[in-house]
């Protein structure tokens, strides 16, 4: 439990992606992204209860598996591409009867965080109050925002429409979601449509645990910053 609430971990997992074949079933370690995910969540002692929702029959089997199925497997008009996550865990909510406490996202796409960052996070929330979410970020490492341009009417101008010449050390520290925690309690959540509601607070992670996959180059990345001993990964029993 969480703040003396249940906590509910829900895994999205969709199949057919496009620009990550097989991704969710995709192996690192002994287990597929979708079973990291499971091992994660079960592994933790402040996590209630487990549900997977998706509208691949493989992946359900899997799930049912290891005991985290949604009731039944995720409608069609939830599985395509304008589906969001926000619509899908309304769904869940409602079909597995989740009526209090918290709601823990965890996406199969970030599969190096771990165990130790989960309870950090929880650890942080519990210690925070007038908050409602927590979300995990990382260092940007790209382009400033404010020195990002766009091209209208053929002409060069800042994307944000500031002075876009101010120097680097002048501008505020900037941060990335990372993909790998969204906490939030259930009746915001479904207040506000948002993982992100008005009252969300930090939780910074490194990059090194930050990897987010979603293309093949992610995964080729992945593989070698693996196989050089640059990135680690949680194995599981």
């Amino acid at each position: 439990m969480l703040k003396g609430k249940i906590l509910t971990a829900i895994i999205p997992v969709r199949g057919g992606s496009k620009r990550l074949p097989g991704k969710n079933t995709r192996k690192i370690g002994k287990y597929s992204l979708l079973e990291r995910d499971i091992k994660l969540a079960q592994g933790c002692d402040r996590v209630d209860r487990v549900l997977v929702s998706t509208d691949d029959p493989e992946m359900y089997g899997c799930a049912e598996t290891y005991g985290v199925a949604a009731p039944t497997i995720r409608p069609a008009d939830l599985a395509d591409d304008s589906a969001t996550t926000v619509s899908v865990v309304e769904h869940l909510i409602g079909q597995a009867a989740i009526d209090d406490g918290y709601l823990l996202l965890l996406q199969a796409s970030s599969p190096l965080r771990t165990i130790g960052d989960l309870n950090a996070l929880l650890d942080h929330f519990e210690d925070s109050v007038d908050t409602d979410a927590i979300v995990s970020l990382c260092d940007h490492t790209g382009a400033h925002p404010e020195k990002l341009q766009k091209i209208a009417d053929g002409r060069v101008m800042s994307y944000l429409g500031v002075d876009s010449h101010r120097p680097e050390q002048s501008l505020s520290k900037v941060y990335a979601l990372n993909g790998a925690f969204y906490l939030v309690d259930r009746g915001t959540f479904l207040r506000e449509k948002s993982f992100i509601p008005t009252r969300t607070i930090a939780y910074q992670m490194p990059f090194e645990r930050s990897v987010n996959l979603d293309t093949k180059a992610d995964w080729n990345i992945l593989q070698a910053m693996l196989s050089a001993g640059y990135w680690n990964f949680e194995e599981y029993d």
